[in-house]
Formats: C-alpha cells, sequence, structure tokens
C-alpha cells in the first residue's frame, strides 16, 4: 500500500488568532453601539419637528381659511377643530437620552397642553398649543441630543 503523503502543510486558523478576531470585533461593537442610538435619538428629533411643522402648517391654512381665526383647543377626538386639514394629531417621538438615569419625564405622546402663555413651568409630554397665537410647540423642558431645550423647536 502506498502510504498518501501530505506535500503541503495543514492550514487554518489556530485559537489564538480567532480570539484576536473575535476581541477587535467586540471592540469595534462596544465603540458603534453609542453612535447608533446617538442616530436613533436624532432621528425620532427629526422626526418630531417634522411633525411639529405639520401641525403649524394645518394651524395656517385654518387661519387663512377662517380669514385671521386660529383654531381653538385641539381636541385629540376623531371631531378636532382642523380635522379637514391634518388628518390626526401626530405624536412626539422624541425621548429623553437620560431616561433610566434618574430622569423619568420623556417629551413623546400626543396629548396636547392648553395655554395662553408660552413659559414652560414643568416638563410635561406631548404638545403645547397657544391659540391666541397658533403656536404649537413641544410640551417639554429636557434638552435634546444637542443640548437645546425641546420647547425650543421652531423658535
Amino acid at each position: 500500500m502506498k502510504h498518501l503523503k501530505k506535500s503541503k502543510k495543514e492550514q487554518g486558523f489556530t485559537l489564538i488568532e480567532l480570539m484576536i478576531v473575535v476581541a477587535i470585533i467586540g471592540i469595534l461593537a462596544a465603540l458603534a453601539l453609542p453612535k447608533f442610538a446617538s442616530l436613533v435619538e436624532k432621528s425620532r428629533e427629526a422626526a418630531t419637528k417634522g411633525n411639529m411643522n405639520s401641525m403649524r402648517s394645518a394651524v395656517s391654512i385654518y387661519y387663512g381659511d377662517t380669514e385671521g381665526v386660529y383654531p381653538g383647543e385641539l381636541d385629540t377626538s376623531s371631531a378636532y377643530l382642523y380635522s379637514k386639514y391634518l388628518e390626526t394629531i401626530p405624536p412626539v417621538k422624541a425621548t429623553h437620552s437620560g431616561i433610566g438615569s434618574s430622569i423619568n419625564e420623556s417629551p413623546s405622546g400626543t396629548a396636547i397642553a392648553y395655554t395662553t402663555n408660552e413659559t414652560i413651568s414643568v416638563s410635561g409630554t406631548g404638545w403645547r398649543y397657544n391659540s391666541t397665537n397658533g403656536h404649537i410647540f413641544v410640551n417639554s423642558s429636557t434638552t435634546d441630543s444637542k443640548g437645546s431645550p425641546y420647547s425650543t423647536y421652531g423658535y
């Protein structure tokens, strides 16, 4: 019988080489996850700004159609005053990055607080609407990813 001789040395990765690759992938993942979380929050903030602008457009169109009268209280039921201009009240999609670290308040939601002044004295959720001048803004004094209060969006 003829013995089969291997002319080449067997090739493959050693356990140490594989462990080094796994460690490098772990380090890269640890660096990428916080960046990804930051990007997700920035997209939520952008969606909130877009929803706010949709509501402001609806209020402006209502104001033009009614010849200088802003809508009154925006009832969140199906019969709110400018339903032909905006199908539903869009949500505030932003969330505070400090949730879970001693900060429990988040601006997210669809609730609307009515006001005649635009001073945010306490943090809340959803929107704030001033029917005397038609201003809509986020009803929260917590800060976004850039350090600006959510209530300043659009000003």
